[in-house]
């Protein structure tokens, strides 16, 4: 029906560099059944954040004039107020200022004696002594977190069934934290907390996403999450792992599931709420709301089960706005029943779409907007209560309240004021209750006030109501162990009809460990419906959070298992750092056959954990079965040899030999007819039909380990191998970095003799001139700068990048800016800039100024094509595939649109959102404005070799790093003798010579096209 139909356009018709909202009371929606006035905006709030309602049902919100730009470490301008509708009219009439000294302020929390909150760089708890709503004493309840960059720092309080406040942790920062008792946790970007209001305890809940920026809780007692860059919405597994940028899925549970097959197009969700109330009709209930702040909407989604899983459905946005200045960074449900949007109000939202300090950047708009149901189909208009003035009789039936937020405020109001005096009452009202939530509420309420009969659970345990039977399990979970009686009821809870209880006692036997609960563990992952994944994940990881308790796995070698029961286990065992685990899963690998992903994980395992004898006999059994197949022997020992490298230990005189024997197959024999036939014999095993490229990865794998363990029988051949012009460039690139590493000073020569042939390839040139500047020497260096006038703009800035390296090359560089032999335009080249910055003395700084200053000024010229390209262009009506394939060309390497594409850099969903001037400056001038998180680092290896790249993540003593072209490449820690955070991204800042013109437009077209 057309009248059901829930999309709804905002119809602002002011210019969007309007600063002041439309007249107050005038609706912004055109359909008749909602209404959507502003509840609150500017003057009287500026730029709103996060929001909360209290149990008064006052509305507090921290607004920051100051972002995204820090003031300094301590007090700022911004605040936290407290808005009032005291005549009922639905509008804001009361805005007291609760503190006004604050740092860019993001979650809000009220509580019964003041506010929780996150003003840079800490959790402070506020108190209201008197009343008054102002703060009149603030101290810190956990911090100091980290705010490097201020887009992604700790946001969305959330108090949970619990009574802790759950917490989500942003993007890109690093935290330390600690409760006061001690007990440390590390987050890195995204993640999930909770801490106690005392202070005394915090603990990580789940572990990845980008930036988590939204709380909901359902009726079943799941919470989820809002993210940008991951899946939009998670149902969040306790101890589950989530994607990031760069992080590696765990080898053996892999990433937790998710709800949501689909993305919403955008990269900046704020707010999330699950709609329990009934001012709105069914239609509207039970559905998930969320902000998108690049977009301009408020998007819809609902979800039904499959099992215990969520399975998301995407709807029609609840609203669609014309106005690109909406910028919806909030949404909450009011205690009426509304929704309720804090709209940040900002020509600019992107917080590297500009400079951070740009003037364009509104700081004092801001409105809160009252969307209402006032349509004709059922629905209930919900009045607010102060439940600070309510009895304790009062509070107890206001836990049969119909909206799940306002149960939860009733039931902190009853633990944080009443305390110990509730807890007669509270049990009072239990027995004989058929409101399942107020039941439920109950428990949890005696729960945390330590005062939860064992008769009370024990009857919730088996309850009829599946509601509060999953609760009793989930107040379980939450306790300090399980006696005899509960342990029982956990593991017959593992067959109960509900999925979701089943689930719940997963949990709780993943908690409390024991040799015991293993069999009815994998029973039921083996039972369990594929379809609930959330189950499925939830079960696996109990299975592997009881083998990180010693006291439980050494009693696993003396047990029986199945093969399926021993299968699982080995993959549970991936995850969990233990050489005792990594000698089961090799008696498993070494008596089983397996696919080839599972023996590569199973053997990058082994080769990381398993102590070296052990190791040894795994090298043994795969050269006796693989006798035949020295590729696979070589696919497995690169595998093997990735899990040595994590150890951070040296190879073994076996792993020495094993390698050094499958070097001298595949780079002995190979010639120019072997190469041109591929099928034929190339140091492998005839007639084995390889592609050109497998032949040419598995040349490269040799000549690394040639490299690695310096064979100097095998430098003849590398010698040969890089001569060939025949051969593919990677192989003879490889070849030069092991003749380099076998004998840098004898095999120089043989680098220059390739090096200095204009006829060879630019690419290879270029790497070679990398491994040459591993020698310093004069005659190299002479060498190096005689190559600067012939070569291309590439082989040219490698070149000088090199000699920029030291502080005997960059003489030789200035001399050839002065001889005129390469333009002195390329010391504003990248790669040639900061390694000059690092190696410079102050006269070859003066010299480089006077040579730069001679010439043109690189920026002023940059800018100027820049603001050409904005005036010229002109957007067409009609989108071709040309524009996109533009992007794929030179972008998707590293960029990602609609799910398609690399991550090395951020999303593309909705980017078109920033119009064309922010995206030619961005594309012309990448290093303008950088996203932290994608910063790269200069290394330098001991051998003096040089490296760039993004890094994406530690694996045990290897750090992992990508290249320009989003390939990753591994380096040891103990290689490492320096690196240096860069000035500039990883972005190539060649754009404006490499896109010709006609291209950038199409380019342009089609970003602005993906909206």
């Amino acid at each position: 029906m057309a009248s059901l139909r829930l999309i709804f356009t905002l119809s602002i018709s002011e210019p969007v560099n309007s600063k002041r909202p439309k007249k107050k009371g005038r609706a912004l929606f055109c359909r008749p059944d909602l209404r959507s006035p502003f509840f609150a905006s500017e003057p009287d709030i500026t730029k709103p954040i996060n929001m909360e309602f209290d149990d008064r049902g006052r509305l507090w919100v921290t607004q920051s004039s100051e972002y995204p730009v820090a003031a300094g470490q301590g007090d700022g301008k911004d605040r936290i107020m407290i808005l009032e509708d005291k005549n009922g009219d639905g509008k804001a009439d009361t805005f007291t200022h609760f503190e006004d000294n604050l740092n860019i302020p993001i979650g809000i929390m009220p509580v019964a004696d003041g506010a929780i909150a996150y003003s840079l760089p800490n959790l402070y708890y506020f108190k209201d002594d008197n009343d008054d709503g102002r703060a009149d004493s603030k101290k810190v309840l956990l911090g100091p977190f980290g705010h490097k960059d201020t887009h992604g720092m700790v946001n969305n309080l959330m108090r949970g069934y619990d009574g802790w406040l759950h917490v989500c942790h942003g993007f890109s920062n690093t935290s330390h934290v600690a409760g006061t008792d001690g007990d440390t946790i590390k987050m890195t970007s995204g993640n999930t907390f909770r801490v106690k209001l005392d202070g005394s305890r915090v603990e990580q809940t789940t572990f990845g996403r980008v930036n988590p920026f939204g709380y909901a809780y359902d009726e079943k007692g799941f919470l989820y999450s809002v993210d940008c860059h991951t899946k939009p919405i998670t149902q969040l597994i306790f101890g589950g792992d989530y994607p990031h940028f760069g992080k590696k899925a765990p080898a053996g549970l892999g990433f937790a599931p998710v709800m949501m097959d689909y993305d919403l197009g955008s990269t900046a969700l704020a707010g999330l709420v699950y709609y329990t109330g009934t001012q709105f009709p069914e239609q509207y209930r039970n559905r998930f709301y969320t902000g998108d702040v690049v977009t301009c909407r408020i998007d819809r989604n609902t979800i039904t089960f499959k099992g215990s899983t969520p399975v998301s459905k995407k709807e029609d946005p609840l609203l669609v706005s014309k106005d690109p200045w909406f910028r919806p960074v909030d949404v909450k449900l009011g205690p009426d029943g509304a929704l309720y949007i804090a709209d940040f109000y900002n020509r600019i939202i992107g917080h590297y779409e500009v400079a951070l300090n740009h003037p364009g950047r509104d700081r004092l708009s801001g409105r809160i907007w009252k969307i209402t149901y006032k349509g004709d189909l059922p629905h209930e208009n919900m009045a607010v209560t102060d439940w600070s003035k309510a009895t304790l009789d009062q509070l107890i039936e206001g836990l049969k309240h119909p909206q799940l937020n306002t149960r939860l405020k009733v039931a902190d109001r009853i633990v944080d004021t009443f305390g110990q005096k509730a807890i007669r009452n509270l049990k009072a009202s239990i027995p004989g209750n058929e409101n399942a939530a107020s039941r439920v509420h109950a428990m949890w309420a005696l729960h945390r006030l330590g005062a939860l009969d064992y008769s009370i659970l024990s009857d919730a345990l088996t309850h009829h109501y599946s509601t509060v039977k999953l609760h009793a399990f989930r107040i379980l979970l939450e306790g300090n162990g399980l006696n005899e009686r509960f342990q029982v009821s956990t593991l017959n809870a593992l067959r109960n009809e509900d999925p979701n209880v089943r689930r719940v006692a997963a949990e709780i036997l993943g908690k409390f460990r024991n040799q015991e609960n293993f069999s009815p563990l994998m029973d039921l992952y083996a039972k369990a419906d594929p379809g609930d994944t959330h189950l499925k994940y939830t079960t696996l990881l109990a299975i592997r959070n009881n083998l990180k308790d010693n006291h439980v796995v050494w009693r696993i070698p003396g047990m029986k298992w199945t093969d399926q029961q021993a299968e699982l286990l080995a993959k549970a065992m991936l995850d969990v750092p233990s050489s005792a685990e990594a000698a089961f899963v090799l008696d498993y690998t070494l008596t089983h056959e397996l696919n080839s992903a599972d023996l590569v994980k199973n053997l990058e395992y082994i080769g990381r954990y398993v102590t070296p004898y052990q190791l040894e006999k795994a090298i043994d059994l795969i050269k006796l079965k693989f006798a035949d197949n020295p590729e696979t022997q070589l696919s497995l020992y690169k595998t093997i040899k990735a899990g040595v490298k994590q150890s951070g230990m040296e190879p073994g005189e076996k792993m020495v030999v094993w390698g050094t024997d499958l070097a001298s197959r595949f780079l002995g024999g190979i010639s120019e007819s072997s190469h041109n036939n591929p099928n034929g014999k190339s140091g492998a095993p005839e007639n084995s039909a390889k592609a050109p490229e497998v032949i040419s990865e598995q040349r490269v794998a040799a000549a690394e380990i040639a490299g690695k363990f310096r064979l100097k029988a095998l430098e003849p051949q590398l010698q040969k191998s890089l001569k060939a012009k025949w051969l593919d460039y990677p192989v003879r690139a490889a070849a030069a970095n092991a003749l380099m590493n076998i004998d840098p000073k004898a095999n120089v020569n043989v680098l220059a003799e390739v090096f200095t042939n204009p006829t060879e390839l630019p690419v290879l040139r270029e790497k070679l001139a990398a491994s040459i500047g591993q020698v310093p020497s004069a005659s190299n260096y002479e060498m190096l700068k005689k190559q600067l006038a012939s070569g291309a703009q590439n082989l040219q800035v490698a070149i000088a990048a090199v000699l920029a390296s030291t502080s005997q090359g960059i003489d030789y560089l200035l001399n050839a800016f002065k001889d005129e032999e390469v333009s002195p335009a390329i010391g504003n080249e990248i790669a040639v800039k900061e390694r000059f910055e690092m190696n410079a003395n102050a006269n070859q700084r003066h010299k480089m100024e006077k040579y730069l200053a001679a010439g043109a000024d690189e920026r002023e010229e940059r800018q100027k094509l820049i603001n050409n390209r904005i005036a010229n262009f002109k957007p067409t009506t009609s989108l071709t595939d040309a524009g996109k394939s533009v992007f794929v060309q030179n972008c998707s390497g590293c960029h990602q649109i609609l799910g398609q594409g690399g991550l090395v850099g951020p999303q593309l969903d909705g980017i078109g959102n920033w119009g064309h001037k922010a995206l030619t400056q961005k594309i012309l001038d990448s290093n303008r404005n950088i996203t932290e998180a994608f910063r790269t680092y200069n290394i330098t290896l001991k051998n003096d070799q040089t490296l760039t790249g993004l890094y994406r993540r530690t694996e045990g003593e290897t750090m992992v790093f990508a290249d320009m072209t989003g390939k990753e490449f591994v380096v040891a820690k103990n290689e490492i003798k320096e690196y240096r955070a860069s000035k500039y991204t990883l972005m190539p800042d060649q754009f404006k010579s490499i896109i010709p013109e006609k291209d950038f437009y199409e380019l342009m077209d089609y970003l602005l096209s993906v909206k």
